[in-house]
């Protein structure tokens, strides 16, 4: 058996894990590390990769990447090794408990039953309220016997000063575009359809891989048509802001983000529209065009930093903004 996809880090990542391979075969792995940067650029990969190297009896050559053959191996694989946790919140979009770190600072406190180290993953970190988030304090900072803990954060502004002082940080950027397209090249694709995906994900690889076919692209693509129906008068802001709030804001808000983002480089740049939709923002007004995209990354910061907002009403404002950006083009 071979090591599976996820125990190896991706190509652009390749700095990072060699650092920390040395690091572990010289005993100086830090015991808490802050995997940082945008969503869905391969973060939790990096960490599925380190979690395997680290529990693994044998990993292989001068990598360090898990066999996938040993014991932890194949319980790592099966999701029952028992000196392993990855810890997130129990319904999507809610907090990670105090109890789930309590149980988290147990568990590392315990002998390893594999002989070897516990490693603890915790994402997203920034999940964590500040009673949780302070209950993990003593365990980041002196963790009982060979344990690793592991804290992945889109929006690490968020987590307590105390949280990512007492972690090594390891910064995760969007990639180079030649890094994605080359990653992503061995789909069944055509170049036009890679092109669209990666732009699509602003250059975020993995939410590219997922654009490339299945369910999220058609969504993504029944997103970009509603969007365009109100843009033309053919639906109702109130309408779509109703079907609209059902979906996740912050993802909402991210792919909104990006196709003005799309449309302002279509029409700075002379760059084909991704679509009607980013064709019809592209012929706006230009300042009305930097003016809502200004305001969705406002959004975005308030969102990511806690904000709670009337999710109806905020859609409402961003599509009415739209549409006057929109509607100034003959003006």
């Amino acid at each position: 058996m071979s090591a599976d996809v996820d125990s190896l880090p991706l190509p652009w990542q390749l700095a990072h894990w060699q650092r920390l391979c040395k690091q572990s075969a010289a005993q100086q792995l830090p015991h808490a590390l802050l995997l940082a940067g945008p969503p869905s650029v391969g973060k939790r990969r990096f960490a599925s990769a380190l979690v395997g190297m680290l529990l693994c009896q044998q990993p292989t050559g001068e990598q360090g990447i898990a066999c996938g053959h040993c014991r932890p191996c194949l319980l790592r694989l099966a999701g029952t090794h028992p000196d392993s946790q990855w810890i997130a919140p129990e319904e999507t979009g809610k907090m990670v408990k105090i109890d789930q770190v309590r149980a988290v600072v147990d568990f590392v406190s315990q002998t390893a039953q594999q002989g070897g180290r516990k490693v603890v993953v915790v994402e997203p970190a920034e999940a964590m309220n500040r009673s949780a988030a302070n209950a993990l304090l003593k365990t980041l900072e002196e963790p009982a016997g060979a344990a690793c803990l592991v804290l992945i954060s889109d929006a690490p502004g968020r987590l307590l000063p105390t949280i990512r002082s007492r972690c090594q940080r390891i910064d995760f950027p969007i990639p180079p575009i030649a890094a994605v397209r080359a990653w992503l090249r061995g789909r069944a694709v055509s170049e036009a359809a890679l092109d669209t995906a990666i732009a699509e994900a602003a250059g975020r690889p993995m939410l590219a891989s997922i654009l490339l076919g299945g369910v999220e692209h058609d969504q993504r693509r029944e997103l970009a048509s509603e969007l365009e129906q109100v843009l033309v008068g053919k639906l109702s802001v109130t309408a779509l802001a109703e079907r609209w709030q059902q979906l996740s804001w912050l993802e909402l808000l991210e792919w909104l983000s990006t196709r003005v983002a799309s449309a302002v480089r279509t029409k700075l740049a002379q760059v084909p529209a991704l679509d009607a939709a980013v064709a019809r923002l592209a012929g706006a007004d230009a300042d009305a065009l930097f003016a809502l995209s200004d305001h969705l990354q406002e959004r975005l910061n308030q969102t990511r930093n806690g904000g709670n907002p009337n999710i109806q009403l905020a859609i409402e404002v961003i599509l009415f903004n739209a549409c006057e950006a929109v509607n100034k083009k003959s003006r």
